[in-house]
C-alpha cells in the first residue's frame, strides 16, 4: 500500500467515523425530545453553543447538518402519522 492509499484510507475511516457519531447524535437528541427531556429549544441552544466552541469551518457545517437533519429524525422516531380513516372499531 502507497502513502497515498494509506492516507486515502485513513480520511475515508474519519469520514465513516463523523458519519457514525452524527447519525449516535442525532438519535440521542431526538429520543431524549420524544422522552420529554430535553425540548427542541434546548437542543438548538445545544447546538448553537457547540458550533461556537468548533473552529474548522467544516465542523461548524456538520452541526448544522445536525440541526437540519433533527426534524426528520423526530418524525421517523414517532412511527407514522395516525391514519384518520382508522377508527380502531
Amino acid at each position: 500500500m502507497t502513502q497515498g492509499d494509506d492516507q486515502a484510507a485513513r480520511v475515508a475511516a474519519l469520514e465513516h467515523k463523523v458519519e457514525a457519531l452524527s447519525g449516535t447524535l442525532k438519535t440521542v437528541l431526538t429520543t431524549l425530545v420524544i422522552r420529554g427531556i430535553l425540548t427542541k429549544e434546548a437542543v438548538a441552544q445545544i447546538l448553537a453553543e457547540t458550533k461556537t466552541t468548533v473552529d474548522a469551518r467544516e465542523g461548524q457545517a456538520e452541526i448544522d447538518q445536525i440541526k437540519q437533519d433533527l426534524p426528520n429524525y423526530m418524525r421517523a422516531a414517532m412511527g407514522p402519522p395516525p391514519d384518520p380513516d382508522e377508527h380502531d372499531h
